[in-house]
């Protein structure tokens, strides 16, 4: 996703350590990985994808690829936003192309030769294109809120951290609207993903 700043978070390095001695015998027989990080808007989920992608590249000498699931809503954020004023039962799982998120991911494992995957431009409220040779790759990661749910991962990290314990890091990062309505929107979002928790492999809380 085009419009987002990355930063690496050094208390992350306990959790991607963690994980890294735990897939490290698969790494190292190179087979390919897709490692999951999902949660809760401002949970942290993209800072800890970054901090696992630079950590498992910086200590197994490997390279890995990176999809963002707000790069597979159906429609790009603004227009995404709108249709949520327009009826906000709109929320959900159904917003997002989970079936294409994890055929892409599938073909990255595979070896496909070329990928085209959609880009959003955050700023532009644009949905691109993107290229990628997954062969040039090997292991992925995948970060977004509904990312438990995906069938092609290989391990799966939940943050349980509720968007009632994130207010701080969603006003820091400058994202989104804190209104009422982006309220009621995080507690639908609430409900549907705290159960979530039962398909994670390692569930961290109070990372940020």
């Amino acid at each position: 996703m085009i419009g987002d700043k990355l930063t690496y978070h050094s208390n992350f390095k306990v959790i991607s350590d963690e994980v890294i001695t735990h897939l490290k015998d698969q790494f190292l027989n190179k087979k390919r990985i897709c490692i999951a990080v999902g949660g809760e808007s401002g949970s942290g989920k993209t800072s800890l994808a970054y901090a696992l992608f630079l950590d498992i590249e910086k200590q197994l000498g490997i390279k890995g690829f990176t999809f963002h699931g707000d790069d597979y809503f159906h429609l790009p954020p603004k227009d995404n936003h709108n249709q949520r004023l327009t009826d906000i039962k709109n929320v959900g799982v159904d917003e997002v192309n989970l079936t294409q998120l994890d055929q892409h991911i599938r073909l990255f494992l595979n070896d496909e030769k070329r990928l085209k995957k959609p880009l959003v431009n955050y700023g532009e409220n644009t949905i691109n294109e993107e290229i990628i040779y997954p062969k040039d790759y090997d292991f992925c990661i995948v970060e977004g809120t509904y990312t438990m749910l995906l069938k092609e991962p290989s391990y799966k990290i939940f943050i349980e951290n509720s968007y009632a314990d994130t207010i701080e890091n969603r006003i820091k990062r400058g994202r989104d609207i804190l209104d009422d309505f982006s309220e009621q929107v995080l507690e639908i979002e609430h409900k549907i993903i705290k159960v979530h928790v039962t398909l994670a492999d390692k569930t961290v809380k109070n990372i940020i």
